[in-house]
């Protein structure tokens, strides 16, 4: 059952860590955020084309809580377990709404006469395919016990306040038979197949069928852990293409209001009832309605798919949703128009940039431009999410249900306006870097290594770990954390792009408010030419000592997956939220040197500050 209490989220977070599938905390609450069929059918669409051409979905924005808004974002309280915090009661309870209390009043435990406050319980059990559920707690008191009671009501987590600490002082009780359990092991692998627990092959908010199709083990994982969601999203930036202007949005209208295409829609509804749905025809009549209102013809496609159903192999992939998304590919898209001669002077409602002299620092010039963007707009799609690892099931936002007759699929996405600083290298000075990088065996081997495990760890949203990446990605984060105080931007508000590819050396750092259009200019004042020199340097001096040294430089395999080194919290970690990266692949010896033994890629720029 879901709350029917409104609580507070802002869009933002429903694109990303908050989004569908995700346990979330509110005050003391915890609860999960339900699929995206269950939040109706959004009215405000966000419009880019080449976002809606790879993704072949709509993009909305998720339903606002006022008056008029069609839908609304539905939450499912989880984990139901929980227990008494009077420790003279301790008894486990599985809240529901309509036993136990209304939503929105404090949840009292019912055994104790409402004395204690409950409070959900830290563990629940998911799998690889993305299924949630509670744990069994009835079952994991029972484990050891040879009775046959299986009661579910009166269980008790009682503390041992003598022990350690660890999972070995808490212990799940049950009050008729007297038997227990400790939590000792129970995030094990084999610590739900040992009581016969499976997957229950849906989300905590479906209704159970009762059958079990899902043969993934199920885990025990910590509720906030962070292998519980690994949320899958796409970005991009309004290159001033007109896709998010309201001209597009008209020619859309005035293309479904026409009579060219209720004719469409007939035949192609007439040929699919027959079982014959001859695709030239149907091709025919979408490159008529493209050419009459200057539309992609895939994106004509689209709406007579979700207008009628058209069948076929040829529009099988299409039906399915599967997005063509290649974010290497979007960033080249980027690269190309920022470092093209119409970026230098360049003004339309979602893109106004302007190019000033790149700084000479160190006596030498590592950049070859610098882009003011006085106000640019970043589109963000949420595409599902995975559990437990990386390369895990992906569940899309509708989570295995169907949208409802005439709802064309979509994804919940936001736009967001803010300032930024593009600073690109000469890419001729970062490759003649990177052969004298791969010509040292020492790290030429670490860097082999670091292949090696990116491709068997299938960390699919890193890309390939390069010297030109980890070393670009480094400054990135420095200047971000310089930026701070500098610019008058917390550091939560700041995000980053890179562009390492093959044809690539740059970075773009933006703003990423989503909560107002604009901004305050301060971060384009950073990157004028007074400014833009000094920036760097003292980033760069900065980055050169790490109050954690000699361990974080020396420290190899930090952070997430150990793509990290030579960075840590105290010198180069931004927030999550900031950074494209996850916090990885970092590495302050890349960029800056480690002696006589590896030069950094920005080595001269200390060597030749005054």
């Amino acid at each position: 059952m879901s709350t029917g209490k409104n609580y507070e989220l802002r869009r933002t977070q429903l694109v990303g860590a908050g989004g569908i599938g995700a346990v979330i905390d509110i005050g003391d609450e915890s609860f999960v955020v339900c699929d995206a069929v269950d939040w109706g059918s959004p009215s405000e669409y966000v419009r880019l084309q080449r976002m809606e051409q790879r993704l072949r979905r709509d993009l909305r924005k998720p339903p606002a809580d006022r008056p008029g808004s069609p839908g609304r974002v539905l939450l499912h309280r989880f984990p139901e377990a929980m227990f008494c915090n009077n420790a003279r009661c301790r008894r486990i309870i599985r809240w529901q709404e309509a036993r136990h209390g209304r939503p929105g009043l404090p949840m009292r435990c019912p055994q104790c006469q409402q004395e204690g406050t409950l409070v959900p319980m830290r563990f629940v059990v998911a799998c690889e395919d993305g299924h949630l559920d509670d744990v069994p707690w009835h079952l994991w008191a029972h484990k050891s016990s040879r009775g046959g009671c299986r009661s579910h009501e009166r269980l008790k987590l009682l503390v041992d306040e003598t022990g350690t600490g660890g999972l070995e002082t808490l212990k799940i009780l049950c009050e008729d038979c007297g038997s227990s359990e400790s939590l000792d092991g129970i995030t094990s692998k084999v610590s739900m197949k040992s009581v016969g627990v499976r997957c229950p092959s849906c989300h905590p908010w479906q209704a159970r069928t009762g059958g079990f199709t899902c043969t993934k083990e199920p885990s025990i994982l910590q509720r906030g852990a962070t292998n519980l969601y690994y949320p899958v999203t796409a970005s991009a930036l309004s290159l001033g293409d007109g896709s998010g202007t309201s001209a597009h949005d008209a020619a859309v209208a005035r293309m479904l209001a026409s009579t060219t295409f209720e004719m469409a829609k007939e035949v192609a509804a007439d040929l699919a009832s027959t079982g014959n749905v001859p695709h030239p025809r149907i091709a025919r009549f979408a490159q008529m309605l493209a050419d009459e209102f200057a539309l992609p013809v895939e994106l004509v496609l689209e709406h007579l798919r979700a207008s009628a159903p058209v069948g076929g192999a040829a529009s099988s992939a299409a039906e399915d949703g599967d997005p063509d998304w290649d974010a290497e590919d979007i960033l080249a898209e980027e690269w190309r128009f920022l470092t093209s001669a119409e970026a230098a002077d360049f003004a339309s409602g979602d893109l106004v940039c302007r190019e000033t002299p790149p700084p000479t620092v160190g006596g030498g010039a590592p950049f070859a431009r610098v882009l003011l963007a006085d106000r640019l707009r970043e589109v963000r799609s949420f595409l599902g999410f995975r559990r437990i690892k990386p390369d895990g099931a992906l569940v899309r936002p509708e989570a295995g249900r169907a949208f409802p007759p005439g709802v064309r699929p979509w994804l919940p996405s936001v736009e967001v306006f803010g300032e930024g600083i593009f600073i690109a290298f000469d890419l001729d000075f970062v490759s003649r870097w990177e052969v004298v990088v791969r010509a040292d065996r020492d790290e030429s081997a670490r860097l082999a290594e670091l292949e090696r495990h990116w491709q068997d760890q299938g960390y699919w949203f890193l890309p390939r770990p390069t010297p030109r990446l980890i070393a670009i990605h480094t400054l990135s984060h420095l200047l971000m954390r310089q930026l701070v105080f500098e610019s008058g931007y917390s550091s939560s508000a700041l995000r980053e792009r890179i562009y390492a590819g093959p044809d690539m050396a740059g970075l773009l750092i933006y703003t990423a408010d989503g909560d107002s259009e604009g901004s305050l200019g301060g971060l384009v004042r950073q990157g004028r030419p007074d400014r833009l020199g000094d920036l760097i340097r003292v980033a760069l001096d900065r980055g050169v000592w790490c109050s954690a040294d000699p361990v974080c430089r020396e420290t190899q395999g930090q952070g997430l997956g150990g793509f990290n080194r030579a960075a840590c919290h105290a010198c180069s970690l931004v927030p999550e939220t900031s950074c494209v990266l996850a916090n990885t692949l970092l590495d302050r010896s890349l960029l800056l040197g480690r002696g006589s033994s590896l030069p950094g890629l920005l080595e001269g720029v200390l060597a030749g500050s005054p």
